[in-house]
């Protein structure tokens, strides 16, 4: 699920919702205006969505960071993992870098070993790797 945020004159966001089909392709399964970014708002879009279609075999939900969408997927999809889109996760620690200036103590060579590891721990692929890309970031940050 993702919303793009008052993309009208009257100041509506639209959301959407994909599916990853069988075939592993995605695909478009609802698109929402609102007026409201809020939680009660999209979760009565979901509330109508989960009425009318089977999503008791949904195992996962990605969204970027927005509180709300989060809390209305959780409270619809409610056996599904949520995780958080990687792009948006990436971009998020790009701009909390980007706010660090080197009399914070953080020089451009610091801010992008910070990315490098963080990206590691994004991509890991098991428990062991994400322990030990995990462990790595945090070195140095005392």
């Amino acid at each position: 699920m993702d919303g793009t945020y008052k993309i009208t004159k009257i100041g509506f966001s639209l959301y959407h919702l994909m599916i990853v089909d069988n075939n592993d392709n995605s695909q478009p399964i609802a698109w929402v205006f609102t007026k409201e970014e809020t939680t009660v708002a999209i979760s009565e879009c979901l509330r109508i969505f989960v009425e009318n279609n089977d999503v008791s075999v949904t195992k996962v939900t990605i969204t970027d960071k927005d509180c709300s969408e989060i809390s209305a997927l959780e409270k619809y999809f409610p056996d599904a993992e949520h995780i958080l889109c990687h792009f948006h996760v990436l971009k998020a620690v790009d701009a909390w870098l980007n706010t660090l200036k080197e009399i914070d103590g953080v020089n451009k060579e610091r801010k992008n070993d910070i990315r490098e590891k963080f990206r590691k721990v994004l991509y890991t692929g098991t428990k062991i790797e994400l322990d030990t890309a995990n462990a790595s970031l945090y070195e140095g940050s005392e």
